[in-house]
Parts: structure tokens; C-alpha cells; sequence
């Protein structure tokens, strides 16, 4: 999003944080669609991903289990800057990351049967399953939970149906412009990715910026289809993909990857009325399929 400004003068701006700060729900909607006018044109993708509160970080479920489990810490603290500088943190971090997928856990023989029949990406799928069904038991036994993807969506009213779900206070949408993000789409396979991350991770190389998976062969996934779902992988366990992006802007000229756009507490039921009306609900978004 190359001069982003917000379309309301009455919109605070925090550079600090890059948050936008409405003041209004009706004000939220404007600058919204003042993004996706400017910035989700022929050759710009903007994907979207909510969060009922306001300060939550872009951790991927791994990440935030590791956190509370191993740390002690609050899903969504960040590591000190001491341990995100610890080689030590990362050969931790990803190794335990390595050990889940790979050997304690693998996709199933059916979806390597679809690889051969069908040209689908079998870890791929195995992940996204976790991802959109984490109660069904596919995680396997490992005390540290989910894979290091974040759900993302093309849909900006998908993000507010989970910026505004069970929200108590303020909530937001994180707003990415994948396109300046650069060449970050999955071009091979994950296990291929997997590989690379053991090779290069232990041999103290950085594992770079967050990969984009949007495969064109995926088997049909309702859930995923409604939710209009894109996913981005953490490759550096150690930082959330906000500080990876923030660094990565600074080598680019008047360019914003991410940016928070704040929905104003107190503005739940205005946002389940809007939503009702473009027929956005927990059945649409969660079909047993």
C-alpha cells in the first residue's frame, strides 16, 4: 500500500503500533472500503485477518502454544528481545516444530493418494485440515498444538465476522497487502519447505519471510471456501509476522505490508446487523463439510 492515508480526518493514527483508530463504526466501514478501492486492484491483493481483541499478536497456534506451555508467558506476550536473539531459542523452537511434523506426525495415506491422483500437496492439506477443524483430533498427541500458519482471508467481511466474535472491547482487523510482501507464494511443495527449514535453521541461517500458501490444486473444502481462506506460514518461530514485516518495509520505498485497523468497542451489535444483511453467519462460515 504504497502513501496510505486514512479517508477520515477524525481517525487517529498511531505509527507506533501502525493502528488506525475510528471513531465510529460507520467511520470503520469508510476507511475499509477506502482500503480495498485503493489497494485491491488488478495487480494488489489485500487479505485480511480479525482479532476480537485489539492487541493480539500474528503467532501462529504453534507459536502461542509454545508460549504458555514452555514460557510460562501469555499466548500473546512477545519474547524478550534477549531470547529472540538466542540462537539457542531457535534451534529450540524449531526443531520441537520439526519433531511434531515429521515424526510424531504425517499426513494420512489417503491424502498422499490424492498427490498421486490428483496433484495436491499432502502436508498442505493435512495443515489446513488442523487449521479449520482443531477439535477433530488430527493435531495427534503432542502437548504443543496447531501448525505455524495463520489463517488469513481475501474477505474483509470474513475478518470482521472474527474481529467482532465473542468481543468484549476493542477489536481489529490486520490488513496485509500481499503483493508487497514480494515473491512469498508457495512455489513447492511443504514438505520440500520442511526440509529446507531443517537443513538451512540448523545450519543458524535465517528461514526469511513469511511464505504465502495458496495452492491452485487443493481438494474442495467448503469451510475453506466460504471463509475465502489464504495462509501464511511463520517461518522464523522466534517473531510475529507484524515485526518480520515491519523490518521487510524498511527495504522498500513509501510501501506498507501490514496495517491494524481498530473496531471500536461498544459497536458489536451495529457490526452483527451489518454482517446479518451480507448473510456472513456461523452457518455460512462453518458448514459441517
Amino acid at each position: 500500500m504504497k502513501s496510505v492515508v486514512p479517508a477520515c480526518s477524525s481517525t487517529v493514527v498511531i505509527p507506533s503500533t501502525r493502528e488506525w483508530v475510528p471513531r465510529s463504526f460507520n467511520d470503520f466501514i469508510r476507511e475499509l472500503q477506502h482500503l480495498e478501492e485503493q489497494y485491491n486492484t488488478k495487480d494488489r491483493l489485500l487479505v485480511f485477518r480479525g482479532h476480537r481483541k485489539r492487541e493480539w499478536l500474528l503467532d501462529s497456534t504453534f507459536v502461542r502454544s509454545c508460549k504458555v506451555v514452555l514460557f510460562g508467558l501469555n499466548e500473546h506476550d512477545r519474547f524478550s528481545k534477549r531470547l529472540v536473539e538466542s540462537v539457542n531459542l531457535h534451534l529450540a523452537l524449531l526443531n520441537l516444530f520439526l519433531f511434531k511434523f515429521g515424526i510424531l506426525t504425517t499426513p494420512a495415506a489417503d491424502l498422499y493418494e490424492h498427490e498421486t491422483s490428483d496433484g495436491i500437496d499432502p502436508w498442505y492439506e493435512y495443515m489446513k485440515r488442523i487449521q479449520q477443524h482443531p477439535d477433530e483430533g488430527q493435531d495427534g498427541p503432542f502437548i504443543l498444538k496447531g501448525t505455524n500458519i495463520l489463517d488469513w482471508t481475501k474477505s474483509s467481511d470474513v475478518a470482521l465476522y472474527f474481529a467482532n466474535d465473542k468481543r468484549a472491547g476493542d477489536g481489529a482487523i490486520n490488513i496485509c497487502d500481499a503483493t508487497a510482501t514480494g515473491k512469498t507464494l508457495q512455489v513447492v511443495s511443504v514438505e520440500s519447505i520442511l526440509d529446507k527449514m531443517h537443513e538451512e535453521g540448523n545450519a543458524g541461517k535465517a528461514l526469511g519471510v513469511p511464505l504465502m500458501f495458496h495452492p491452485g490444486r487443493q481438494i474442495k473444502h467448503q469451510r475453506a471456501n466460504n471463509q475465502q481462506a489464504i495462509y501464511f506460514a511463520q517461518m522464523d518461530l522466534r517473531v510475529d509476522l507484524e515485526i518480520i514485516w515491519r523490518e521487510q518495509e524498511k527495504l522498500l520505498e513509501n510501501e506498507t505490508i501490514i496495517l491494524k485497523l481498530v473496531l471500536p468497542s461498544g459497536t458489536e451489535s451495529q457490526v452483527n446487523e451489518y454482517l446479518s444483511g451480507k448473510s456472513i453467519t456461523a452457518d455460512f462460515l462453518f458448514p459441517s463439510s
